[in-house]
């Protein structure tokens, strides 16, 4: 699913013209255009500033991304209703978790399910070895370098 399409439903769900959002995102109403049309990506940086302009987070787009296209209206609307604290996908994610996130969107469908498979595979083979739950607390994290 094209995010362009998510944060068009967005503003018009919240009565805004794609001018008001490039103000308030301090882009060119032209960026907000394309972006709509699928005809270009923001950076991450783009789509925090929109993001934020919607009253949302960037998270929440694209979780909306990944619903049937039927269901984004109604998706949009229950993730607004809730007040932010109420909302489990209304989350402030770190750098690292909007960069894998943006990463992770930008795969083909198949590149998806297989990297999705390896997680889980790498957070059972975690489990299983003295680096497991019972040793994890919220101090103690391991680091995976990926070169």
């Amino acid at each position: 699913m094209n995010i362009g399409y998510v944060i068009k439903v967005l503003r018009k769900q919240r009565k805004m013209t794609q001018e008001q959002i490039a103000l308030e995102a301090e882009i060119a109403t032209s960026n907000v255009s394309r972006i709509e049309k699928g005809l270009r990506q923001p950076s991450q940086k783009v789509l925090l500033k929109i993001a934020k302009a919607l009253d949302t987070t960037p998270s929440t787009l694209y979780a909306a991304c990944e619903q049937p296209i039927a269901s984004i209206p109604s998706f949009l609307e229950d993730q607004t209703a809730m007040p932010c604290h109420e909302s489990m996908n209304h989350v402030h994610l770190s750098f690292d978790a909007n960069d894998l996130l943006t990463l992770f969107h930008e795969l083909s469908p198949r590149n998806k399910a297989l990297l999705l498979e390896q997680l889980k595979t790498l957070h059972r083979w975690q489990m299983s070895t003295d680096f497991g739950a019972e040793n994890l607390t919220e101090n103690h994290h391991c680091k995976i370098k990926i070169r």
